[in-house]
């Protein structure tokens, strides 16, 4: 019994600081890139404060289009960018969560959260 007592101890000591360390090594990478990747676009920073650069991850698609929403839902801008990478003036926007939407050449549409500092 003392045996069985002794290797249920150790076996949950282990199962506990391996899984603290498994949370602590997923969170460090996203902390680290500060970037927003959903498949077809990479947006960073993220959050941003400034502004926010975007990139079609296929080079030979192009970013038509970038609409910023507040988390409403109201629109607040609409870009019409034509390149595979572009910058999102963000300056003038209020701190806080927006979503933004775009729109590839192969009309692609997604959307995606960004954070204004």
């Amino acid at each position: 019994m003392k045996k069985f007592l002794f290797f249920v101890v150790i076996f949950t000591v282990l199962m506990f600081s391996g899984s603290a360390n498994a949370q602590q090594s997923m969170r460090e990478p996203f902390i680290a890139s500060q970037k927003s990747d959903d498949g077809a676009l990479v947006a960073y920073p993220n959050p941003a404060r400034d502004f926010i650069i975007i990139k079609a991850k296929n080079p030979s698609l192009k970013v038509k289009q970038v609409t910023l929403y507040s988390i409403l839902g109201t629109q607040i801008s609409e870009n019409i960018v034509d390149s595979n990478t572009a910058e999102i003036r963000l300056d003038k926007l209020a701190p806080g969560k927006y979503l933004m939407r775009y729109v590839l050449s192969d009309n692609t549409q997604k959307v995606t959260q960004i954070v204004k500092q």
